[in-house]
Order: C-alpha cells, then sequence, then structure tokens
C-alpha cells in the first residue's frame, strides 16, 4: 500500500478552496512586488502573501504561527536568512521554510539544508509554475512527515504502554516465587524447591527483557535523563554482584571473583544506570560461558577516569560479530541456543556514552571476552541526557 493512502486527505472540492497563507520576510519592498506579482499568476488553488520587511518582524510573524510557509530572503539588514532560519527553528517554528537568494551558492544551499530549510530557490529563476510547485511538494511532504511522527509516537506510546504493565504482573509473579522458596505458605519438598527456582530464574530473565524493552523505546523518544549523584562504584558492583548475580554464576559452578581497585573515589553518576550496565555484561558472561568457568570484575584508577572490567572465559566473539555486537537487536543468543532480544549490550553502550564513557570489546576465539567502560571522574559541562534522536 502506498503511504499516500495513510494521508489525511480532506474532500478535494474543500481542500481547493483553502488558501495557502505565505510570508515573505524580505527587506527588499521591490522584491515583495515581484514576488506577489508571481504568486498571483499561479494557476488553481489561491496564494495569499504577506510581507514582512524586517527580521524583526518576520520573526515576531513566524511566532504567531499564522502561515502554513515561510520564504526568506538570504540577505536581511546585518542578519541573514540563515540566522533567522536557527532562531525561528529554536524559538518552536515546525512550519516549513524556503530560503530565497540571490544567486546561486553550493555552500548557502548546504548550509541551509543543514539548518532545517525545505527548500533553496534562486530568485532570478523564480516564475510561477516553479514557485507553486515548490509550495506544494514542500507542503506535501509536510503531511508526511506529521503521519510519519505522529506514528512513530502511537508506536513508541503503545510499545511503552505494555511493556511497563507487563512488568506489573512479572514482579509480582517474582514475588511470589519467593515467598514459596522461603517457604511461607508451608513446607517444600527439594524437588519442588528446584522447580520454583528454574521458574524464578526465568521469571528474572523475562523481566529484564522488558525493561531492556522499554528502556530501549525510552531512549529512541528522548525521555530517558541521568540522575547523577556521587556514587561509591566499588560499593555499586558489589552489591549488584552479590544480591543478583552471584546465584546465576553458581547454579552453573562458575567461580565468579571482585577484583576492586580500593582507591577509586566516588564519581558522579546515574547509580541505578551503571549497575543496568554491571547486571546486563555480567549476565552475558554468565550465560555464555560454559559451567565450571570463571567470570571476573575488575575496577581500576586511572589519571581522569575509572575502567570497569567484565572478563570471562567463555567461547569469545568472532571479529565480524564484533562489529555490530553494540547495535540495537544484534545477538549471539541464537547461535548458542539462548534467548535475548540483543538490546541489552545497545542499551549499555548509550548509557555509557550519555556518562562521556567509552564501552568496548576485546575478545578471542576459545579464549574468552573482555568487556571495558571508562567513566570520567568528572562531568564536563554538558548536560548528561540519554536523548538519541
Amino acid at each position: 500500500m502506498k503511504l499516500s493512502s495513510y494521508l489525511p486527505r480532506p474532500p478535494e472540492a474543500e481542500s481547493e478552496l483553502q488558501p495557502i497563507r505565505v510570508l515573505l520576510v524580505d527587506d527588499d519592498e521591490d522584491e515583495y512586488i515581484i514576488t506577489r506579482r508571481i504568486i498571483s499568476e499561479i494557476i488553481g488553488r489561491t496564494h495569499l502573501l504577506d510581507w514582512a520587511s524586517s527580521y524583526a518582524q518576520g520573526l515576531a510573524l513566524i511566532e504567531e504561527a499564522n502561515h502554513d510557509i515561510y520564504l526568506i530572503d538570504y540577505r536581511l539588514d546585518e542578519h541573514t536568512g540563515l540566522d533567522l532560519l536557527q532562531e525561528a527553528i529554536a524559538q518552536g517554528c515546525t512550519q516549513p521554510i524556503i530560503l530565497l537568494t540571490g544567486q546561486e551558492d553550493r555552500e548557502v544551499d548546504i548550509q541551509a539544508m543543514k539548518s532545517g530549510a525545505w527548500d533553496y530557490l534562486v530568485k532570478d529563476r523564480i516564475d510561477a509554475p516553479m514557485l507553486e510547485r515548490a509550495i506544494r511538494y514542500t507542503l506535501e511532504h509536510r503531511k508526511v512527515l506529521d503521519v510519519l511522527l505522529e506514528n512513530q509516537k502511537q508506536r513508541e506510546k503503545f510499545v511503552a504502554t505494555l511493556t511497563h504493565d507487563l512488568k506489573t504482573p512479572i514482579k509480582a509473579e517474582f514475588r511470589i516465587f519467593e515467598l514459596l522458596l522461603n517457604e511461607r505458605f508451608g513446607p517444600i519438598t527439594e524437588e519442588q524447591s528446584t522447580v520454583i527456582q528454574e521458574m524464578l530464574r526465568s521469571n528474572r530473565f523475562m523481566y529484564q527483557m522488558v525493561d531492556n524493552l522499554l528502556t530501549a523505546f525510552k531512549f529512541e523518544s528522548g525521555h530517558m535523563m541521568l540522575r547523577m549523584e556521587l556514587i561509591d562504584v566499588n560499593e555499586l558492583i558489589a552489591s549488584t554482584v552479590n544480591l543478583d548475580l552471584i546465584g546465576l554464576a553458581q547454579e552453573k559452578n562458575q567461580e565468579l571473583t571482585l577484583k576492586l581497585d580500593a582507591n577509586i573515589p566516588n564519581i558522579p553518576v546515574d547509580g541505578l544506570e551503571i549497575k543496568r550496565v554491571i547486571y546486563n555484561l555480567v549476565q552475558n558472561a554468565v550465560n555464555y560461558t560454559p559451567k565450571g568457568g570463571k567470570i571476573e570484575i575488575g575496577t581500576h584508577l586511572n589519571e581522569n577516569s575509572v575502567q570497569i572490567t567484565v572478563a570471562d572465559t567463555g567461547p569469545g566473539i568472532e571479529q565480524t560479530i564484533q562489529k555490530t555486537l553494540f547495535e540495537p537487536y544484534a545477538s549471539m543468543a541464537k547461535r548458542y541456543r539462548h534467548i535475548g532480544t540483543g538490546l541489552g549490550l545497545y542499551i549499555s553502550k548509550k548509557i555509557i556514552e550519555a556518562h562521556q564513557g567509552i564501552l568496548s570489546v576485546e575478545s578471542e576465539l576459545g579464549k574468552g571476552s573482555t568487556f571495558r567502560f571508562l567513566l570520567p571522574l568528572h562531568q564536563g559541562e554538558q548536560s548528561p541526557s540519554l536523548k538519541l534522536f
């Protein structure tokens, strides 16, 4: 089905009756007169032209948002059309803007596109058919973009709501399994305990997958913000491993050790998000390391950063796979008959980058893998945001 099928289209007669409101921002009255004549020659749908003769007046009218499209001259007193374009967009303008210039200049064309202009026209070449076509195409493209953005918002809302609602019953089940294992409802046999432990392990894994999916969509929609505070990274690692991960390693008779540098000071991080990274990396190490293998989590103080490593004695990762390992939905799970969404490493990388750090991997087939991330001792001036687009 064509994309145009999804566009909200009014009845043709009604659409043709609605005029297109155009604002020209140009400090030369002669250019306004010429543009008015050209627009009057457009055949078909009516175009109504308003004129702003200065940068300030143009910006004020754009802020009122009473026009369908804006035509902005490149030369505006001591300013440029690019200045007005950028300021208008910064102040929330969402209507299309077309930049007009006296002569063709590729550099200006490129700057206009990068700044958010929808099109670029050379004045001497403009006639009624060309201007009508530019306006019509721009407005149609705007309709398509609006539909795509609305569909994306609906998709994100649906997935976020679905995953959020799934987390609640999963957490409730998690608690029930723990109560059963603690014999709060009466004694259980060894066989029953084994079955409940397996159900609890599956429940934990399901919860982690749902949580990763929800977090990924928060990343993509730009709704994640870091909550920075001074944290003892060694303590965070130790508590995460001892409370949440040591049991997973013990079930596979794996040796899980901590090698933490006692000289590391408290550093500014979002504790919950860094805990998520640690959990993802260690859980992966446990999943892919065979029974009886070794996993070591270490910290080391560098000159300007703290280094955290998770090393395992698993099968290693091929070089070709390493190149896409941190991309969304990239996973080795099927190869090793595991279940996974491929979001854990993607989310972890984005979290570390939002902390102005670096996450990398070193691996060799048959010799295991080492995931290493660096966190700066001090955050820079930029806002620590998880917004991606």
